[in-house]
């Protein structure tokens, strides 16, 4: 004798998983009083503090732009003079410009470089700490959207009810 197997009907299966999904056990956290928000400092604060080190690390990146442009126009003042007066540009024993007028372009250049390059590196630091808190906020924020990560299909069952949703 072949047996066959009972199929249950999709209806009663999506009532009996609504059923299990809506009930508590006794003494769940339904019956207990809402707890205090219990959120560590951190995800509480990166709320306000990512957008202003984002504006930092924007400003010390504009900076470190403008400082760099400075120090490309000192090293073109440099080249213009050493093209046209060669003898300006001669270095010394010491590997400096025995022009005073060459060495001054030269060692502004060096300056305004090590500025870029610092402002540089802050501008990446405050970059990372606001791409941090970014994270943080999105993953222990408090006001979280329903669908991160999109999926835009979703099933829904409602009394009388079945069917799936494509929103777009």
């Amino acid at each position: 004798m072949a047996l066959t197997p009972r199929w249950v009907p999709f209806r009663t299966l999506a009532l009996a998983g609504v059923l299990v999904a809506t009930t508590a056990p006794p003494g769940s956290a339904q019956d207990q009083p809402p707890a205090p928000d219990a959120r560590p400092w951190i995800v509480s604060a990166a709320k306000w503090v990512k957008w202003p080190t984002l504006a930092a690390a924007i400003g010390l990146a504009a900076a470190a732009i403008t400082r760099k442009a400075d120090a490309d126009d000192y090293y073109d003042g440099l080249q213009t003079l050493c093209l046209a007066q060669p003898e300006a540009c001669r270095l010394g024993p010491s590997g400096t410009y025995t022009d005073p007028t060459a060495e001054g372009l030269y060692q502004e250049t060096v300056r305004l470089d090590g500025q870029a390059r610092r402002w540089m590196i802050g501008g990446q630091g405050f970059l990372f700490l606001s791409g941090g808190l970014f994270l943080i906020d999105l993953v222990g924020g408090s006001r979280k959207p329903k669908n991160i990560p999109y999926a835009p299909l979703e099933m829904y069952a409602a009394p009388g009810a079945l069917g799936l949703r494509w929103r777009f």
